[in-house]
């Protein structure tokens, strides 16, 4: 009989060390299918972090609607025709499509009028009932495991209607549109602010021909001239931008420690001036925003790797919008290579757009099934697949600065070769002692015991050596210092 209980507690043991691999396996799918809210973002040095300390780098998407119809068309006093752009965005359905992407990021665009309620907006588009749909919308994305990145997309100055982006956030309403927002996300940290899309300050929108357009980045300016979202496309009018410092101070006083970002120039793909204007975040939990586009300022390695890499070395970037032109026979000429890229630097990247616009170029999908568009969609969305797979792909931390490695280097080399230089020079003294019989240099020393008429021989050799070793390390010292320039 025990022989029996001995054989099926045996055959119990192999069969239970069969069994389990599978049913972890199975446990761990439940687990992955079944998403849960992220533990909120903040900024550590260079990186961006999440509850655990872990290090994030956001991949994510774009999806554009209610940055524009809940202002666009209607009648005087009530403007707008819908929230979502008559789109499914925030359904149950539509969520799951973007979850089926392996983003961990989703940027939603918000318009400065609507959020506030100005301007003749339609309460039906507008103010509270905006309010709701844009927090419910954002809490479903973060219940759903994802990051949501919120923007100052459109906005206007005075009692224009927010029809357009300007060249910067507008004074008038642009810190009563943070505060609101602050307040209301301040307790979901897993919420970013993205303080305004892509400033643009040309010089002929200046009221003042000599502002410069990084100074009123940082701290305001007056202009000239606002854009109106339709013809013509500018209009003439009188108005103060926000500066990010403004906006940086609203969001704070308004009690939220959210991250921050702060878009550079030209479209927010010009950031060669951020680090000498960084505005000052008394939380440090401030990244650098970046968008890029074929054919724009920065869109090729060369200046990623100048401009874009030294900022990532001292504080996180996000790409807050990029994409690609299909073209002709589905080449794709800026995607493929800015993501390589960014994931060997740990930078983050969010790609423009989840909607099912019949575009040919900044388009991911082709329906609200999460259809992924030909070219562009597909590379993109194979592309996060393999992230998730191998998330060893991407970078936790910056890209050394190699220049920097070398230049640390250098200095190390430099002691080695002052040490050296010493040396010679005690040699030098040494054997000069010898030569000119300076007998209090010479004990304990070899050669101190020879007759002194012998010592200069071995002196005027050492002396030569000495001022060998001199003279090479001198140069070495000389190649050290110019290779560091």
């Amino acid at each position: 009989m025990a022989g029996v209980i001995r054989a099926v507690s045996i055959l119990c043991l192999v069969l239970a060390l069969a069994i389990a691999p599978s049913a972890i396996t199975q446990i761990r799918s439940i687990e992955a299918a079944s998403p849960t809210a992220p533990t909120g973002l903040r900024v550590a040095g260079a990186r961006l972090v999440d509850g655990h300390g872990d290090a994030v780098v956001l991949h994510g998407v774009d999806i554009s609607g209610t940055e524009f119809a809940c202002a666009q068309g209607g009648t005087p006093g009530h403007r707008g025709w819908s929230i979502f752009g008559g789109q499914p965005e925030d359904t149950p359905a539509t969520i799951a499509a973007i979850q089926s992407w392996h983003v961990n990021a989703v940027r939603v665009p918000l318009n400065e009028d609507c959020w506030l309620g100005l301007n003749g907006i339609d309460p039906a588009f507008g103010g509270q009932s905006y309010r709701s749909a844009i927090g419910k919308f954002v809490t479903d994305l973060v219940e759903a495991g994802k990051y949501v990145i919120v923007d100052l997309h459109w906005n206007a100055p005075g009692d224009a209607i927010a029809l357009s982006q300007q060249p910067m956030a507008d004074a008038d309403h642009a810190s009563a549109f943070w505060s609101s927002v602050a307040r209301f996300f301040a307790g979901n940290t897993n919420v970013l602010f993205d303080l305004y899309n892509e400033p643009f300050l040309y010089g002929t929108y200046f009221a003042m021909a000599h502002q410069d357009a990084w100074s009123c980045w940082l701290n305001g300016c007056s202009l000239n001239q606002f854009l109106t979202g339709g013809h013509p496309y500018t209009q003439r009018y009188g108005w103060q931008t926000a500066g990010m410092q403004q906006l940086v101070n609203t969001v704070r006083s308004a009690g939220a420690s959210n991250v921050l970002i702060a878009n550079g120039l030209n479209w927010a793909n010009d950031d060669s001036g951020w680090m000498a204007h960084q505005p000052n975040d008394p939380l440090a939990n401030l990244v650098a925003g970046w968008h890029e586009y074929e054919g724009e300022q920065c869109a090729a390695v060369a200046c990623w790797s100048q401009t874009i890499a030294p900022i990532a070395r001292k504080v996180p970037v996000i790409v807050g919008e990029t994409g690609d032109n299909a073209g002709s026979g589905c080449h794709l000429a800026n995607l493929p290579a800015l993501v390589q890229w960014a994931d060997s630097h740990a930078v983050s990247y969010v790609a423009w757009t989840f909607n099912p616009w019949g575009y040919t170029h900044d388009v991911l999908i082709t329906d609200w099934k999460g259809t992924p568009s030909a070219c562009e969609g597909r590379y993109y969305a194979d592309h996060l697949a393999v992230l998730a797979a191998n998330p060893g792909l991407v970078a936790s931390q910056p890209a050394p600065d190699q220049s920097a490695v070398a230049s640390d280097a250098n200095g190390v080399l430099r002691v080695v070769y002052i040490v050296m230089l010493l040396f010679g020079v005690a040699i030098l003294a040494y054997g000069l002692a010898l030569a000119t019989n300076i007998k209090a240099w010479q004990r304990g020393f070899p050669f101190s015991k020879m007759h002194s008429r012998r010592r200069h021989v071995p002196g005027v050799a050492i002396v030569a050596c000495g001022a060998i070793v001199c003279l090479f390390a001198i140069l070495l010292i000389y190649k050290s210092q110019f290779s560091m320039r």
